[in-house]
């Protein structure tokens, strides 16, 4: 696990709750006084349409309403979900689909932000071959690990796809762009009331979008750590009034 801000080692050390005013007046609790630490997947975003870019946009401006400082956590996608009722960090922001199985005790999924589809992205020059998934027979398709795309390729592919899986995503689009893999399977991404929005440039195809289950959205939480008291509710609240992307 990366810590990217400056002295939350030390705080975390001697972390004692802390209370920020919310928005309503309810005292809300952290793990570090004044600040909401947030686990994240990425250090560094690449560019305005990363989601992880304007999921921290979002959270920079929660925070700055309720007054907290930000310290970003790095850590890997799979199972992040359990950070928060591990008393890790305040609040996980790995973009998590809100899957029963991904529940714990300690922690809650928050209200939706938005909703996802599945889809399949590939290189430019392949357009013209490619439609679907079952026409990777002999291809190569990568995922990483305990995300919604690898539930979906291992549903999907027919046999004689080969699967990649990896830790990281920026170690899946390496990979891609080095020509190591045909497909990466990814999300198109949609706020609440059916719009897209934007995560890549026109640069980018994407092929076989579908729901990851037929005639169900999949939705995108927060998971907020049960003893951060009253942040549950404050930041459902910012979700209700606030449209992605910012």
């Amino acid at each position: 696990m990366s810590l990217v801000h400056a002295g939350l080692l030390t705080a975390l050390s001697s972390a004692s709750p802390s209370v920020a005013a919310g928005r309503a007046g309810e005292p809300i609790r952290t793990l570090v006084p004044g600040t909401l630490t947030v686990a994240v997947t990425s250090a560094s975003p690449k560019g305005p349409h990363d989601p992880q870019s304007w999921i921290r946009r979002y959270l920079e401006r929660f925070a700055e309403e309720q007054g907290l400082a930000l310290a970003w956590v790095v850590v890997p996608f799979d199972r992040s979900w359990l950070r928060a009722s591990r008393d890790e960090v305040d609040l996980v922001a790995t973009n998590v689909a809100s899957f029963p199985d991904r529940a714990h005790p300690g922690a809650t999924f928050s209200a939706p932000f938005l909703f996802e589809r599945r889809a399949l992205r590939i290189h430019p020059k392949d357009r013209p071959r490619f439609a679907h998934i079952g026409n990777f027979v002999g291809r190569t398709v990568g995922v990483v690990r305990g995300t919604a795309a690898e539930r979906d390729v291992r549903r999907r592919a027919p046999e004689g796809v080969t699967i990649v899986t990896t830790g990281t995503f920026g170690e899946l689009y390496e990979q891609f762009e080095a020509g190591r893999l045909d497909a990466v399977a990814e999300a198109e991404y949609y706020t609440l009331d059916g719009r897209v929005i934007p995560s890549h440039g026109p640069e980018v195809v994407l092929i076989d979008r579908h729901d990851l289950t037929p005639g169900q959205r999949e939705e995108s939480v927060f998971v907020v750590r049960d003893a951060s008291t009253h942040l549950l509710a404050v930041l459902n609240r910012f979700i209700a009034r606030t449209r992605l992307p910012p």
